[in-house]
């Protein structure tokens, strides 16, 4: 294991209780072996310490439970930048690190192509694959465990349960989580090097470009990201608490920005649409842009800067450029290669 790997296992382990004099010789050899797994252990330690929570808090104490039932194998960790962190962080790096599950090519992975079981036989729910959205298309999928996850336009994720996680990526776009409640068996969605983890409960996790968003409708989820926003993912991982009705923002550089939030606004994209309250047409094109091939455009910053509120169907470009005209003193055109420009009038 690496030097963070095997520092999220001991201290557990070491928090757990007092170590038997065998396991307090190999902690104490371990540190010796090089300063990397001293610094590492520091660095678990200044984790778990930044993490106290209440005895009565059930999802901490079945993600700690579960974490403690796992023992340290000698095996290479799997989710990179996931680092050291407590509660969802730390604790899933003690699973992770023992080689529970791979992410990577997908030779191993389990094969979710019909089986030879017989036709009458209602198919199983996928417990691990990849699952994606084209651009403009929505879709449900249960897995094995009765968790429903919706993908919005151009969205995809990969699934991977175990026995004592139930993990999924989200590798682009959006998804909308809700979680069969399991007390042992943590939920976890590792966006970027950010990672939510619940254990029943409905979320919904965007990632863009460099930017990842958390919004809490019920329930309870922890989110972890780096406390340094660099490429170093021995970073700390920094644990904050969602209620129903927040949001957290994280983005490349900045720091992550927890706000109250219209659940039912942010959640029309079920339907098919979406509601903009005083948005930049620029911000709002860009978000239509996001669920139909006929692209829409913003010519300067004239146009740009107007600002747009309303609900409005995904997937009709024209219609929305068409209300936008009647809305804004704007003009719409169709340029020669099929997009809409749309440009402030005089201009």
């Amino acid at each position: 294991m690496t030097p963070d790997e095997a520092a999220a296992a001991w201290i557990v382990r070491v928090e757990d209780g007092p170590l038997s004099a065998a396991d307090q010789c190999a902690f104490d050899e371990w540190k010796v072996e090089s300063p990397a797994n001293v610094a590492a252990y520091e660095r678990a330690e200044a984790a778990w310490n930044l993490y106290e929570n209440p005895p009565s808090d059930p999802v901490m104490d079945a993600m700690r439970a579960s974490a403690l039932a796992i023992r340290p194998k000698p095996r290479r960790g799997l989710w990179a930048g996931v680092g050291v962190g407590l509660a969802a962080s730390l604790l899933a790096a003690v699973a992770l690190g023992t080689g529970l599950l791979s992410f990577g090519p997908q030779a191993d992975a389990p094969q979710l192509a019909a089986q030879s079981a017989p036709t009458a036989a209602a198919p199983k729910a996928p417990d691990a694959g990849e699952f994606a959205t084209a651009k403009g298309e929505r879709r449900t999928v249960r897995l094995a465990d009765g968790t429903s996850v919706t993908l919005n336009t151009d969205s995809a994720i990969r699934v991977g349960y175990v026995a004592e996680r139930r993990l999924v990526r989200l590798l682009r776009g959006q998804a909308l989580f809700e979680v069969a409640k399991d007390p042992h068996r943590p939920f976890v969605v590792q966006a970027g090097t950010n990672q939510v983890t619940a254990l029943g409960t409905v979320f919904e996790v965007r990632l863009d470009a460099n930017r990842m968003q958390v919004t809490l409708v019920e329930g309870k989820v922890v989110v972890d990201e780096p406390d340094d926003q660099s490429a170093d993912s021995s970073a700390v991982m920094v644990p904050t608490v969602l209620t129903p009705g927040q949001t957290l923002v994280a983005a490349e550089g900045i720091k992550p920005v927890l706000a109250k939030v219209d659940v039912a606004q942010a959640l029309r994209w079920r339907d098919g649409f979406v509601e903009f309250s005083d948005t930049s047409l620029a911000d709002a094109v860009a978000e239509m842009n996001r669920y139909s091939g006929k692209q829409i455009v913003v010519q300067g910053p004239a146009a740009g800067n107007l600002r747009v509120s309303g609900v409005f169907r995904t997937g009709n470009p024209e219609r929305f450029a068409a209300i936008v005209g009647e809305l804004l003193p704007v003009r719409q055109r169709d340029l020669s290669d099929g997009r809409v420009e749309l440009s402030a009038e005089g201009r």
